[in-house]
């Protein structure tokens, strides 16, 4: 008898563990925002005179 109740103990620690990485994998993640994606620094150095041309 004890020992079924510590394999049910056992499984549903399981359970646990692997319902917590299911959703741990499925969560958004955070995205950094890089030069390319901001219009505004595009825009400077697009309308930036180039230095070189003369």
């Amino acid at each position: 008898m004890q020992f079924l109740l510590l394999v049910l103990i056992l499984a549903g620690l399981a359970y646990v563990a692997w319902r917590m990485i299911r959703a741990s994998a499925n969560s958004p993640r955070t995205r950094v925002v890089g030069p390319d994606d901001d219009p505004d620094f595009l825009r400077r150095i697009n309308n930036h005179p180039d230095p070189d041309a003369h």
